[in-house]
């Protein structure tokens, strides 16, 4: 008699309770979906980008010298495509750079050795120093940092 009593007292409250815990639960569950699914957006989309990027570099036969190690950048600097090129190669690591700070992405294996072995090589090198101070300092800082790991 007493527990029908404090059921009919406390059964409306404790069925609230449920339901809003069962609310927030389900939530937390959607919103973690949302995120995996929004990670796996992300990659896709950058993936698409890197390969629009480097399909330029393979059907322009006059970009080869951005990835010759041997390229002599005080002879013959950078020319305009060699450039633009860099450059939006530079736009697209910042990208991935802001997207994996944000933990937007996963920030690939070997991503950093991939940064400073491009950096490094003179064409790129070259077009990074005359666009770094137009970048964050942050990421001014990875690249170089990329770099510099990569030359020792």
């Amino acid at each position: 008699m007493q527990v029908l009593h404090w059921i009919t007292l406390h059964g409306p409250g404790l069925l609230e309770s449920a339901g809003i815990i069962g609310g927030l639960l389900f939530t937390a569950v959607t919103l973690r979906r949302d995120v995996r699914s929004r990670h796996i957006s992300n990659l896709i989309t950058l993936t698409a980008q890197h390969r629009e990027i480097w399909e330029r570099f393979y059907e322009k036969p006059k970009l080869a010298r951005v990835r010759d190690a041997r390229a002599d950048v005080k002879k013959q600097p950078p020319t305009r495509d060699e450039s633009l090129f860099v450059h939006l190669i530079i736009l697209h690591l910042n990208c991935w750079y802001q997207a994996v700070k944000r933990r937007e992405v996963t920030e690939p294996e070997g991503m950093n050795l991939d940064v400073g072995e491009f950096f490094a090589l003179p064409v790129p090198h070259a077009v990074w120093m005359k666009w770094r101070e137009y970048q964050d300092r942050e990421f001014v800082r990875y690249v170089d940092d990329a770099i510099q790991h990569f030359s020792r």
